[in-house]
């Protein structure tokens, strides 16, 4: 394990929490059991920075980030410190997710039995026992699926989310890495749309992880400003043609009508026309 572990560099993304309150980190603490080291890069999208902690069996690297550029410079920052040193491969994760303490071995024996794969994740659930990833990857969104088996799969037609993916340094820069004018939202898919175009199976591992979803949270306001950045990064994805953009709009204002029903209050249609429709026509 201690050579596997020396070849890969752990990326959090944290954003307004403690280091130590972060169910990703704490797991990643779980997993040091049996290894001598590992590395990990924390890149903080917080208004302010925080004073981070030695722990034993780990290497931090702490980058603070006050502008809050988003997560696809986080993490395309990761993998540039993992390429500068010398790295091959990066586990990409949030702050919300519950990994098992046993995930890096069986990292390790998946890349070692299918070396030629560029891509592993794990099943990421809910905590109400849905599958939030992979997902089946249709009209530029996910659906939820009622299970996968573990083994390979085509990229175009599953598509996993950020958190948990292990991905190859060289082939992460190779495909371009993630496109940072999407902050948030949008940004696993736009990351998939561009690896899938050299690379199309991914692996799935016979591992579970738990997911804390945001869109749980059922404050209005906070709600409200998502839907912003839901808006912002549909409307910087990389669109090549009508039928693209056609397909965000549509994934948008879906997102818009159920916001609004759902909170009775109108200001979510409003965003969509100011935060996404009138500023698309504006580039298009």
């Amino acid at each position: 394990m201690d050579r596997f572990a020396d070849s890969l560099l752990i990326i959090i993304v944290v954003y307004k929490r403690p280091l130590e309150d972060c169910e990703s980190f704490q797991s990643v603490l779980g997993m040091r059991s049996g290894i001598s080291n590992l590395n990990v890069f924390i890149y903080d999208n917080s208004p302010t920075s925080q004073q981070i902690e030695n722990y034993e069996g780990l290497t931090i690297t702490y980058f603070h980030d006050a502008q809050n550029s988003g997560v696809s410079k986080a993490y395309n920052a990761g993998v540039e410190h993992a390429n500068k040193g010398q790295k091959e491969w990066v586990m990409l994760l949030d702050q919300d997710t519950g990994l098992p303490n046993s995930i890096l071995e069986k990292y390790d024996q998946a890349i070692t039995t299918y070396s030629d794969i560029n891509l592993f994740v794990p099943v990421l659930k809910l905590k109400n026992g849905r599958i939030f990833s992979p997902s089946r990857y249709r009209f530029k969104r996910g659906f939820y699926i009622g299970g996968i088996k573990s083994g390979t799969h085509s990229l175009f037609k599953y598509a996993p989310v950020n958190s948990g993916m292990m991905v190859r340094v060289e082939t992460f820069l190779k495909v371009g890495g993630y496109n940072e004018k999407v902050k948030l939202d949008f940004a696993d898919f736009q990351f998939v749309e561009r690896f899938r175009k050299l690379y199309v199976e991914f692996f799935v591992l016979d591992v579970e992880c738990e997911q804390d979803f945001s869109d749980d949270d059922s404050s209005f306001q906070s709600q409200s400003v998502r839907f912003k950045y839901y808006c912002e990064g549909a409307k910087n994805v990389e669109n090549k043609s009508l039928w693209d953009w056609l397909q965000y709009n549509m994934v948008v204002f879906i997102r818009a009508v159920r916001l609004t029903l759902r909170f009775g209050k109108l200001g979510f249609i409003g965003s969509y026309f100011k935060n996404f429709l009138f500023e698309s026509k504006a580039q298009n």
